[in-house]
């Protein structure tokens, strides 16, 4: 009987091994065979060449072919192999191509701009929104005469109505990013070169990004025109959203977005916009201003050196901007929420969240600016274009540089001729509460 008990234990012992090895061979993994995950879901991670990469867990997978950096999201790979889990990788054949660097660390010179941090949904978001308008925003039959405005130096001028304005024979005078100058123009011919494979739309777009990169400075920011014009002009510029447009194509551009996926950028090209954009990231981040130690938001234009809020024209005096501020925060929104990132975005929508900066049941109309423009309007909130650095109060300035705090005390040449106030705030903040901000 103990022979036979010990026979029935060892068969027992062999039946467990041979479930458990049986087991272990079938059971679900987080990426496929002979691959290693290089980033968790919501990370962003990098490839140095074009590679399989799988995105899933639990045996299900989808897959894509990428070159640099990406995001590993839904969104990226376009479908959700298994939705009933959260937690995804995205891994790469053990013996593919791609270097890989995953995910980036937050120390890495690269910090703020591709650090590895929570990539949020661009629905909603005002640069996003502006960016896609940008890519059809003249006809296709317009083309031509858009590019015949291209300066030498590969920017444009501005406030072209290239739907009225006949052929152009470029010239060498500065191109500017003043009013979307530039920054539109390239999204567009990007958009048409995909289209139709014409190789002179292609050049153009790289000359455009070439202009675009001479003219950083070495601190991170843009000046309004490049070569430099001096004066006010010289600041970095964040009027108009210059600025924050600017890094939104060049950010696209890395992240080859459509209209940048084709062979109109190289790897080396994208390696360069990616520094620019860390490098403006940073500068953004330095030039928020403080109160008492707190951050608030940022000036239409500062120091390129001092990163210190700057005056413009006589009327455009030192102080927080409503407009500016508003596309700065959805700029950083693009970006992988680092913990530096989001202490900035949240600093910046406290502000335009605060009862302080805005007037509640008001609204501003234009078309009353001979009179009063600020007039009140049921379930509206209006920001003012200026307040004061340091204690937040709303003002209007004449071409003599005098402050008023009453816009009707101020001349009616420049109440009519400026945007003093507007619902600034109203969507970036829908867009933060859509992200769970």
């Amino acid at each position: 009987m103990k022979f036979y008990s010990q026979i029935i234990t060892k068969r027992k012992a062999l039946l467990g091994f041979i479930l458990a090895g049986c087991m272990t061979s079938t059971q679900a993994a987080d990426r496929p065979k002979d691959y290693v995950t290089i980033c968790k879901v919501g990370q962003t991670c990098t490839v140095s060449s074009a590679t399989n990469v799988a995105f899933g867990a639990s045996d299900k997978f989808v897959y894509k072919v990428l070159n640099g950096t990406f995001s590993c999201t839904v969104a990226a790979f376009g479908s959700d192999p298994i939705p009933s889990k959260a937690n995804k990788e995205c891994s790469i054949p053990k013996s593919g191509s791609g270097a890989v660097s995953s995910p980036i660390s937050s120390s890495s010179a690269a910090s703020s701009s591709v650090a590895s941090g929570k990539l949020l949904s661009q629905t909603g978001n005002p640069v996003a929104d502006w960016f896609s308008k940008s890519k059809t925003k003249w006809g296709k039959d317009k083309a031509d005469i858009v590019l015949s405005y291209q300066q030498s130096n590969g920017g444009w001028p501005k406030n072209l109505d290239y739907n009225s304005v006949s052929k152009g024979s470029g010239g060498s005078a500065s191109g500017t990013f003043d009013n979307n100058a530039t920054v539109t123009e390239i999204v567009y011919l990007a958009e048409i070169y995909k289209s139709g494979k014409n190789t002179k739309y292609r050049d153009a777009v790289r000359k455009a990004a070439n202009f675009m990169l001479s003219a950083q400075y070495s601190s991170g920011g843009w000046p309004q025109f490049y070569p430099l014009k001096g004066g006010y002009a010289d600041h970095v510029t964040f009027n108009d959203n210059a600025m924050g447009h600017l890094l939104t194509v060049l950010d696209s551009a890395v992240n080859k977005k459509t209209p940048f996926d084709t062979d109109v950028f190289s790897d080396s090209d994208r390696t360069k916009f990616k520094t620019a954009v860390t490098k403006g990231v940073q500068y953004i981040l330095k030039s928020q201003w403080k109160q008492n130690g707190k951050l608030t938001v940022w000036c239409a234009q500062h120091g390129a050196t001092d990163y210190k809020p700057k005056a413009a024209r006589a009327y455009e005096l030192e102080s927080l901007s409503g407009s500016e501020s508003a596309g700065l925060i959805a700029f950083l929104m693009t970006q992988p929420q680092t913990t530096e990132i989001q202490t900035a975005v949240k600093a910046g929508l406290s502000w335009f969240n605060s009862p302080n900066t805005y007037l509640d049941g008001y609204t501003y109309d234009s078309a009353q600016a001979k009179t009063n423009p600020i007039v009140k309007k049921s379930g509206s909130r209006m920001w003012y274009r200026f307040y004061d650095l340091n204690t937040n109060k709303g003002f209007f300035s004449d071409r003599d540089g005098s402050k008023f705090y009453d816009i009707t005390k101020m001349s009616e040449e420049r109440r009519t001729g400026y945007s003093w106030g507007g619902a600034y705030g109203e969507k970036i903040l829908s867009y933060a509460k859509s992200v769970g901000y």
